[in-house]
C-alpha cells in the first residue's frame, strides 16, 4: 500500500501561530512554536490527513485542502506579508515496493495552482520508499 498526505504549512520566525487561525476561524491540524522544545521556526499546519492505500489522488487530495483555504486568500496573503512568512503545499508520498499497485497520481489543479500563486506559497513533493 502507498500512504500519502498533503498539508499547507504557514511558518517563519517571531511569529504566533494563533494568528493564523484568529484571522481565518480554521483549526490547524498541528502548530509548532519556535524553541518549544526545538523547532526553528513557529508553523501553522492543515493537512488533509495521513491516508494508506492503492490509490493516492494528489489531484483530490490538494483541492479538498485547498477548497477549504481558498475564501482566506486575502487574509493568509496579508499574514504572510504582514509576518514576512514562507507559504508551501507539501506534498508527502511512500509508495509501496509493490509493482501490481498502480503509481500515485500526482499533480494540482489550476484552482490549487491560482490560490497558491496568490498567496506567494510553493509547492514541495517528498517522496519516499516504504520500508
Amino acid at each position: 500500500m502507498h500512504q500519502g498526505e498533503v498539508y499547507f504549512r504557514i511558518w517563519g520566525d517571531g511569529f504566533d501561530p494563533d494568528l493564523v487561525t484568529e484571522r481565518t476561524g480554521l483549526l490547524p491540524t498541528r502548530v509548532a512554536r519556535r524553541g518549544h522544545p526545538t523547532p526553528r521556526h513557529s508553523a501553522w499546519v492543515l493537512s488533509s490527513g495521513k491516508i494508506e492505500g492503492e490509490l493516492i489522488d494528489v489531484y483530490a487530495l490538494s483541492n479538498g485542502l485547498v477548497a477549504q483555504l481558498a475564501e482566506h486568500t486575502g487574509t493568509l496573503r496579508a499574514l504572510i506579508q504582514e509576518h514576512d512568512l514562507s507559504a508551501v503545499l507539501q506534498v508527502v508520498l511512500r509508495f509501496s515496493k509493490d509493482p501490481a499497485i498502480s503509481m500515485p497520481a500526482v499533480g494540482f489543479e489550476s484552482f490549487t495552482v491560482a490560490f497558491l500563486a496568490g498567496i506567494g506559497a510553493s509547492i514541495d513533493v517528498d517522496t519516499y520508499q516504504a520500508g
